[in-house]
């Protein structure tokens, strides 16, 4: 199922520290589901679609190795089961000057396991302009900068990159965000 374009906006700063906006984020953001990505960490729509998919089949599963949902699809993103690990490869570092946020969608009612699970499209109605809201607010720039695959970045996730033919990143990164469902 193609769900098109993923909530997200990149952003960039130039005034204060990384953590302290991050602090600061923690604080005013609507919701938890609400979360703040390294720029290197989101790369494509189908790998955050996918790291989407499977942090909320966890959360209705009541299986979820994060308590949140912001922490479990970070975790899904990096690739891993460890939570401050997930943190360190995909989260936003003291030393970033860009990154990313990012809102997940709520479930459509009624979703089931068997029926799969879908995004509310809600969200498309007001994504940007609450994430323009939350960045205001952090004295953040949105940069609007679109998703790009880029080998270098899948590195610093933790991606084993080598010998990895470029045609073929964007497959392996979808396959590095399930790993996360195997290592556990």
């Amino acid at each position: 199922m193609e769900l098109g374009a993923f909530p997200c906006l990149s952003w960039s700063n130039s005034e204060s520290s990384s953590n302290q906006t991050l602090n600061q984020f923690l604080k005013i953001r609507p919701s938890k589901r609400w979360l703040m990505l390294g720029s290197h960490a989101a790369l494509c729509d189908n790998q955050l679609w996918t790291a989407w998919h499977c942090s909320v089949r966890r959360f209705f599963r009541k299986t979820s190795l994060a308590r949140t949902i912001d922490a479990e699809f970070i975790r899904f993103i990096a690739g891993t089961h460890h939570i401050s690990e997930a943190f360190q490869r995909a989260g936003v570092s003291d030393t970033d000057v860009k990154g990313w946020i990012i809102y997940l969608p709520e479930i459509q009612e009624n979703n089931s396991l068997d029926n799969g699970m879908s995004p509310s499209v809600e969200y498309k109605d007001n994504f940007e302009t609450t994430a323009i809201g939350i960045l205001e607010s952090l004295k953040l720039t949105p940069s609007y900068s679109s998703l790009e695959l880029n080998l270098e970045n899948a590195d610093k996730l933790g991606m084993d990159i080598n010998d990895l033919d470029f045609d073929n990143l964007e497959d392996a990164l979808i396959g590095f965000v399930l790993s996360s469902e195997f290592h556990t």
